[in-house]
């Protein structure tokens, strides 16, 4: 079973990135969501129980994503896990640095299950014709 992170302080765009995903591995079995809130929650919670994927808003009180990031590839338990950024900050510099820092990828707002699909099955190593009938 594959357990991913959602990390927003919004709980709404928790639950929305929780569906796309569901739309999107909706024939790979079961999946764990584990929420957070702010990054140094998901931290404390990985550490507990590493991830298999996070997907980590950029902007956040306590602890934004850019700093959970350079925590999670400083931290040997949970460097490997693979980091997908959403922002709402689209600039060239700022995604550069962000890949600078580790994450897999990022992902502009809003997010939808066509943005994610491709990550996600590349992440996963799913073969495109795994899903939709495609």
């Amino acid at each position: 079973m594959k357990k991913i992170m959602i990390v927003d302080d919004s709980s709404t765009s928790r639950m929305f990135v929780k569906r796309c995903l569901q739309t999107v591995l909706a024939d790979q079995g079961e999946i764990e969501y584990m929420e957070a809130e702010n990054g140094k929650e998901a931290l404390a919670r990985m550490k507990e129980s590493p991830a298999d994927l996070a997907l980590i808003d950029l902007n956040m009180p306590v602890m934004d994503g850019a700093t959970s990031l350079r925590w999670m590839k400083s931290s040997p338990k949970l460097t490997l896990i693979p980091v997908v950024v959403v922002t709402s900050v689209n600039s060239p510099a700022n995604r550069e640095e962000l890949l600078k820092l580790g994450a897999s990828h990022v992902l502009s707002k809003p997010i939808a299950p066509s943005k994610l699909m491709p990550v996600i099955h590349e992440i996963f190593n799913i073969q495109a014709d795994d899903s939709f009938g495609f």
